[in-house]
């Protein structure tokens, strides 16, 4: 069995998501089933929970917002790495097949010309 070459970047974004947008979301999920929680055996917090929910709602507006920013910037960096993997082993097949270790994409096409049944017949179109 041979053994699988995994490709690990680190980047700054890559670093960014892990350090800020992870915990920002572990965080967010721990709070709201906190409030969840305390909410069946508290009397007081299911009398005010419209005011918890306005204070997670008001936490997570800035939060979605630099969890979105991090992961579009994150996910163009990881279509720009793939895009440039594609363009250099394109770029190596065109190399090999015009060193001719390569076969081509696809089958030439060779066209053989028809024997005609009457060669008096003149054909209208």
């Amino acid at each position: 069995m041979s053994r699988i070459d995994w490709d690990i970047r680190v980047t700054f974004n890559n670093i960014m998501v892990a350090l800020v947008s992870l915990p920002l979301i572990l965080v967010f999920m721990v709070l709201s089933y906190q409030l969840i929680t305390t909410a069946f055996v508290n009397p007081e917090v299911r009398e005010d929970i419209e005011a918890y929910i306005a204070v997670l709602g008001i936490l997570s507006g800035p939060a979605y917002m630099a969890i979105s920013r991090f992961f579009d910037r994150w996910n163009a960096e990881e279509e720009e790495h793939i895009e440039s993997i594609r363009r250099q082993h394109k770029t190596e097949n065109d190399l090999r097949r015009a060193k001719g270790r390569l076969q081509e994409d696809e089958e030439p096409i060779i066209i053989e010309p028809e024997p005609d049944e009457d060669p008096l017949q003149t054909k209208l179109f």
